[in-house]
């Protein structure tokens, strides 16, 4: 839609400054209804009643008798509290000039009636001469019009025709300024459905103020008409839904100083789609479209803006659409008057992007978008058309700009110029068969799928001196075709594989950032390889220790191994390039189990130890001095182990170790332990032999104390015990026998 300047000031009353806000973290909700006009449904003033006269001939121009009405319904006394009233046009063809709309009135338009507008040669006009320009201008009156006006409503299964054939030829050549068909001004509380709206020399609908709601009206003019827009809103808590719209301009727009519109359940023919902009100053946020088809549009959503006449665009939400046959599905552009004029993007190449990659001073009048959503959206393009654009300015690069399965098929590429943030989440994007997925200028693309996926997108930019770009890879697979276009990056893969159809120099400034898993994540290049920059590392799904090719190439390598950067803790890392054709990253285990405890019983010493993230087995060492552990129990597939080979009262040391793919880890700390003899009760065993008596007792109270004492067998035992030497840590010792000795007590005691 072109605007001139007198067109701006007329419509887009109202102008603001741009409004810093904070990062858009979440969608906002969908917007509930606009509350609807209260007016008394009791007053009902029929216009071809004697006291107004209309004559529906098609010929009698009714605007008094019509204008009457709406006095007389607009003065209508009290019911039930409500004020107002109805203005009735029956059945019939109501010629009429300009209507001037009072609140608290329903126009109602019943079937079989039309109100049509006078015709071009005797709409009323007058005429000024531009003295700059010698061109004439025609300043008329909008058909429907009013200002500061509460409870309205044009309702009813009638028509409005508004006969403008001979008016868009004529405006096209005079520059002329036409009437809108309704244009109330300042609105509050306004219905508008059911109606048929038609062949408006202007702007169908150009509705200013809040709670409007749109509902069930169609709309209709050529295609080929001009200046013809549907649906043009400014203000805020606006619904327009379930309408039939085809035209010759923009479906619905909407510019600054709008917010909190809802469209839904809207099915769009000919026209320039549903616009935002291009006069954005002021800001325009809080805009939903959703459930909405589109069939031969020329634009499906489309965004627009420029230098001077921008704002900031924020929160806008598109979903659940379907779209056939369009020429661009989906359009955010900073450059509206680029070469010169109102332009459609429609072959920007990188190279364009870059030529006008000067830097504005950022003003409140600088286009701005950011936080945009586009879910669940399908379409398919014309031939010659890109597929998408998000073309913001270089001093103000577009911001979290989401696509939530999208599926779009067509001719070109999907263009990202200027853009930090655009994130394609399950999208499906066919450009024809053999032809880029993306044009890339400054521009950060992000590209995710739930599950792995081999569906590939091909990348392509300048041929020479890239700038800025950035891409990300989660479960997805990318091809580049022209290196530059990549420039320094920062690249990111998970389980992503990400190729390079020709020869790739990695610089000193070049940032790979990988997440290694059970998935590949990979470079591969399709010519000669230069290694160099930085590799940052991260654990993704599966992360252990081992083997993860991390680059492979079809030519030459050379340079020297990329720095490494951030890496997971606990691990050591080499690069391998002994494999030819490959770049490997060897990582292998550097932390040791924790853990690790002993406890001892009798005869054995139970172990146990955390497990280690990527261990496969683990190694027990043992010694009976601290430090050295000639004894090994290894390949353990446990966290646990029973040492039964042991001797009680012995102190044991232990330490752990991991393994896998063949390589150790560093051992655990050390711990130690001695087997506890059995504590229950038991016999001593006795044999005299020569002058000795030979005493022994159980293998499992080794550690047990032989005690003795000397008395007079009348005094019995007493309590003066004594240990036999070197009987602590044996099973079987020998006392000589002296029959001097009187009575001999002996017992085995616990340690």
């Amino acid at each position: 839609m072109k605007f001139s300047a007198h067109t701006k000031n007329s419509f887009f009353c109202a102008r603001f400054l741009l409004l810093a806000v904070g990062v858009f973290l979440s969608v906002r909700p969908v917007l509930a209804s606009p509350p609807l006009p209260i007016i008394n449904t009791n007053n009902i003033v029929v216009i071809t009643n004697a006291a107004y006269g209309a004559v529906g001939d098609g010929v009698t121009d009714n605007a008094v008798a019509i204008s009457n009405a709406i006095t007389k319904a607009a003065s209508g006394g009290v019911t039930n509290g409500l004020v107002g009233g109805t203005v009735k046009i029956p059945p019939g063809i109501f010629l009429s000039g300009p209507l001037l709309l009072k609140s608290s009135v329903n126009l109602q338009i019943d079937s079989g009636a039309i109100l049509r507008m006078l015709p071009f040669n005797q709409y009323p006009m007058s005429w000024f001469t531009n003295n700059v320009t010698n061109v004439y201008f025609v300043v008329t009156g909008n058909f429907i019009s009013g200002s500061s006006l509460t409870n309205i409503e044009i309702s009813g299964a009638g028509a409005i025709d508004g006969q403008g054939a001979p008016w868009w030829p004529w405006a096209n050549t005079n520059n002329a300024v036409r009437p809108r068909m309704i244009s109330p001004s300042s609105c509050y509380r306004a219905l508008f459905q059911n109606v048929t709206l038609s062949n408006s020399p202007m702007f169908h609908l150009a509705l200013n103020g809040g709670n409007i709601t749109v509902s069930g009206v169609t709309v209709s003019a050529p295609a080929s008409s001009h200046n013809t827009d549907a649906c043009d809103v400014s203000g805020t808590n606006i619904l327009v839904q379930n309408c039939n719209i085809s035209v010759g301009d923009d479906d619905y727009t909407c510019g600054g100083g709008t917010h909190d519109v809802l469209l839904t359940n809207n099915t769009y023919g000919s026209g320039h789609g549903v616009s935002i902009g291009s006069y954005t100053d002021g800001g325009v946020s809080n805009i939903t479209v959703m459930n909405c088809t589109f069939n031969g549009t020329d634009n499906g959503i489309r965004i627009k803006s420029d230098i001077g006449r921008g704002g900031l665009v924020q929160n806008i939400n598109y979903f659940n659409l379907g779209m056939t046959n369009v020429h661009m599905p989906i359009q955010v552009y900073g450059y509206y008057l680029f070469n010169g004029g109102a332009y459609t993007p429609s072959s920007v190449t990188p190279a364009m992007a870059a030529g006008t990659n000067a830097v504005s001073p950022i003003a409140a009048n600088t286009p701005a978008f950011r936080n945009i959503t586009f879910s669940n959206i399908t379409a398919t393009s014309v031939s010659s058309y890109p597929i998408g654009i998000i073309w913001a300015r270089t001093e103000m690069p577009a911001t979290n700009i989401v696509f939530n399965k999208v599926n779009l098929t067509g001719d070109e590429s999907f263009d990202l110029y200027n853009v930090v943030g655009a994130q394609f989440i399950d999208c499906n994007l066919k450009p024809s068969s053999g032809k880029t997925t993306f044009l890339l200028f400054d521009a950060q693309a992000i590209i995710t799928n739930s599950t792995p996926t081999d569906t590939l997108f091909l990348f392509d930019g300048l041929t020479t001196n890239g700038y800025g770009n950035s891409l990300s890879f989660y479960n997805a697979a990318g091809s580049l075709k022209t290196t530059n276009a990549f420039d320094d990056g920062p690249l990111v893969l998970s389980a992503s594989t990400f190729s390079v159809s020709n020869n790739l120099a990695l610089r000193s400034t070049t940032t790979l950032n990988y997440f290694l898993g059970t998935n590949a994540a990979k470079v591969a290049v399709v010519g000669n390889l230069a290694l160099g920059g930085t590799n940052n590392f991260s654990g993704g799904s599966g992360f252990t220790n081992g083997t993860y090719t991390v680059m492979t190439y079809t030519g030459t390598l050379s340079g020297s191994a990329p720095a490494l950067g951030s890496v997971p803790s606990g691990y050591n890392y080499v690069f391998n390039t002994a494999t030819a054709g490959q770049v490997n990253l060897v990582v292998s285990l550097t932390a040791a189990p924790t853990n690790l405890v002993a406890t001892a019983t009798n005869l054995q010493i139970n172990l146990k130890w955390n497990s280690l993230a990527g261990a496969t087995s683990y190694n027990l060492k043992r010694g009976t001095t601290s430090g050295i552990y000639p004894t090994t129990f290894n390949g353990l597939s446990a966290t646990n182990y029973t040492d039964a080979n042991v001797t009680n009262a012995v102190n044991y040391f232990y330490i752990v170790s991991a393994s896998s793919a063949g390589i150790e880890s560093s051992n655990s700390l050390q711990v130690t332990t001695a087997p506890l003899p059995s504590s229950q009760p038991t016999n001593l065993v006795l044999q005299v032999v020569s002058n000795r008596l030979q005493l022994s007792w159980p293998q499992d109270h080794l550690g047990w104390r032989l005690q003795i004492q000397t008395n007079n067998l009348s005094r019995g035992i007493s309590t003066n015990w004594a240990t036999v030497a070197y009987s602590t840590n044996v099973i079987a010792t020998n006392i000589i026998i002296s029959p001097t000795n009187g009575s001999v007590f002996l017992r085995l005691i616990y340690p």
